[in-house]
Order: C-alpha cells, then structure tokens, then sequence
C-alpha cells in the first residue's frame, strides 16, 4: 500500500480573511489565487493558528480583518505568532454592488480574502499599546466631559419643567459650586428626589472630569509627549488638551509623507465627484479622524483671535465666499485649520517653537 505523504505547503501563499465578531468568526481560505474553503469559528487566535498549521502546515500566511469594535489585539497575537496580518479601513475594501446589497457574514470573509490575494487591501496604522491607552485616556476624558453637558441639559429641562429657574438668582454664576449648591437646597425642600439624582450624577461626572484631566497633565510631563506638548502650546489655540489630541491621535508625523495625507487622516478634504469635463467640489468628507477635525476646527476659531496672519487669512477666505454663500464663515475655517495643521507638522517635525504672525 502507498504511504501518505505529509503535506507541505512550503512557499504556498495561503491568504486568510477574517469577518470578526463578538462571539464568532467567518473566515475564509485561499491558496494562491484558489479558493479553498470558508468556516465559522469561535472568537480565538489560537485556534485560528492551530487550524492553519494542521491543514496548511509549513504555509506563508497572510491574514486579514477589518478594522472595528475589536481593536488590534487579533493582529498583536498572530504577529507574535509569526504570522503576517492586515488591518483594513472597511471602506477601502473594494466591493461589488451584489455585496453591499446581500451583505452575510460569508460574503464579508469570502471578500476580503478575494481582494488581499490581489493585493487590493493596504493596511491601516497599528499604534503600539502605549499609544493606545494614552490615546484611550484623552477619548475618555472628552467622552466624559460630553456625558456631564449632557446632565446639565437633563438638569436644566427639570429645571424648565417645574418653573424652578424663574427663583434662581442670577448672582450665583452658571454651573458655580454656589449655584449647584443652591440647586440642591432646592432639591431638598421641594423634596424632588429626581432633582437630587440628577445633580448627584452631574457631581460624580465632574469629579472624573477632574480626575481625567489629573491624569492627562500627569501624562503630558512624561516621554514621549513633554517636549512635543510645550513646542505644539506655543502655536496660539493650541492648549493642553488639543495638543494631547494631536499627538495621540497622530502618534507619529512622520508617516504623513505629504500635507494632503494628513488633511484627509483629518478629515479637511472636501468631497469630489468628477466625470469627464464635470468636476464637482462639496462639502468635507465624512471620513477621517473624528477627535483631530473636531480638535482642530475649536483651535482654528481661537487662533483667528491670537495670530494676524491666521486673522487675515480667514477674512481673506471669507470674503471670497461670502457673496454667495451662506455656510461662508464655515468653509474659512476649514481652511485655516488646514493652516493650522500645516503649522502643526511643521513645528513637530522640526522640534521649534512656532513665532506668531509668520505666514
């Protein structure tokens, strides 16, 4: 009887694509450009790995998911496995119209593996686990202080509803320790105990506000972020947090290779349609980093007030749309945030301080 030869996929490209979820996993296998096989699996690096070196052993794999809920730690394990690994921006994944109308799990894997074979998915950034968490801590604290606007709204519709703020004297100060304290006298003779809830919870959110921004100082005298947070605060607007932002949000300038790349990581690219002769210019792009353009576009409307150079640079872009355009002051300061980001790079990559009202 013949004898069953080991396989041995020695220098077989064995390309893999991940649909990852909560619970389960879609993955599907190529070798070269065949397809192989798809299968469904619990959430685990390990056993995807286990999988791979019994089927395929001895195999040149290459994986493959989406960038999403589930962060980077997939690709830290299988890096440290040694197994090469992908991280793709959903949208850049090509995709047919059949797929975006039947989108399944399946559908999802078999897609991403079809266009890593091709070599039509580039990777996405993967910051290093320090990054990450500073990164974390600066989302969280605007996250939180987004959560505290959000109770003083709730506070002041209660507020609205019983007719409570027409006793409020004015004195007091919006939002002051005397007028929170004042709110909950009020809470307690008029007995509301929904009152009293609400102000608790304002309470407790302010002390993790304060926690939080302990925290960010704390990390911002540390390395590597000391010296690039004192030379980014002398840009005027730029203050302590928006310079957090930046630098956790961009981790490294350096792997911007143009101006134009890092607009559109930051969202300060309009949108564009062209078709032959047709060229149409829109309004910014959806896509982009969310916390830098936010950053960016609050620190463009201080800078305005602090540097002349930015000031007539905006009057400048303002005028030429304002004769027929309502959104003209908007559409200004997406340029001189697109500025401002040009200082920024400038003053990162070159390690010096930034000298007002230098164009």
């Amino acid at each position: 009887m013949e004898q069953i030869k080991e396989l041995d996929f020695s220098g077989q490209r064995i390309w893999v694509g991940i649909d990852v979820h909560l619970k389960r996993w879609r993955v599907s296998i190529m070798v070269g450009d065949l397809y192989q096989k798809g299968f469904s699996q619990a959430a685990d690096v390990q056993q995807l790995i286990n999988y791979l070196h019994k089927h395929y052993p001895k195999g040149d794999y290459v994986c493959c998911y989406e960038a999403g809920f589930s962060g980077f730690w997939a690709y830290e394990e299988l890096v440290k496995a040694g197994i090469a690994c992908k991280v793709a921006h959903a949208s850049d994944i090509p995709t047919t119209d059949k797929e975006k109308r039947q989108k399944t799990d399946p559908r999802d894997s078999r897609k991403i593996v079809r266009e890593l074979s091709k070599g039509g998915i580039e990777g996405i950034y993967i910051p290093h686990q320090e990054a990450l968490q500073a990164r974390s801590l600066v989302r969280a604290r605007y996250k939180i202080a987004k959560d505290s606007q959000r109770a003083k709204n709730r506070i002041k519709s209660h507020l609205h509803f019983y007719g409570y703020h027409r006793g409020i004297p004015a004195e007091l100060g919006y939002w002051s320790k005397r007028y929170i304290n004042y709110l909950s006298e009020l809470a307690s003779n008029k007995q509301d105990r929904g009152l009293a809830l609400l102000i608790e919870e304002l309470n407790q959110l302010r002390q993790l506000q304060l926690r939080a921004i302990k925290q960010l100082r704390q990390l911002s005298r540390c390395a590597p972020y000391q010296e690039l947070v004192v030379l980014l605060k002398s840009i005027p607007g730029v203050g302590l947090l928006t310079a957090m932002v930046i630098l956790t949000e961009l981790i490294d300038i350096n792997r911007f290779k143009k101006l134009d790349h890092l607009c559109s990581y930051a969202g300060l690219i309009p949108q564009t349609s062209s078709s032959g002769e047709t060229q149409r210019v829109g309004a910014m792009t959806k896509r982009g980093n969310t916390q830098l353009k936010k950053a960016l576009i609050e620190s463009a409307w201080v800078a305005i007030q602090r540097d002349p150079a930015l000031a007539l640079a905006y009057q400048k872009a303002k005028n030429r749309y304002a004769s027929n355009d309502s959104q003209a002051k908007n559409k200004a300061i997406v340029k001189i945030a697109r500025k401002l980001l040009n200082r920024i790079r400038f003053v990162w990559q070159n390690r010096q301080k930034y000298e007002t009202g230098k164009p």
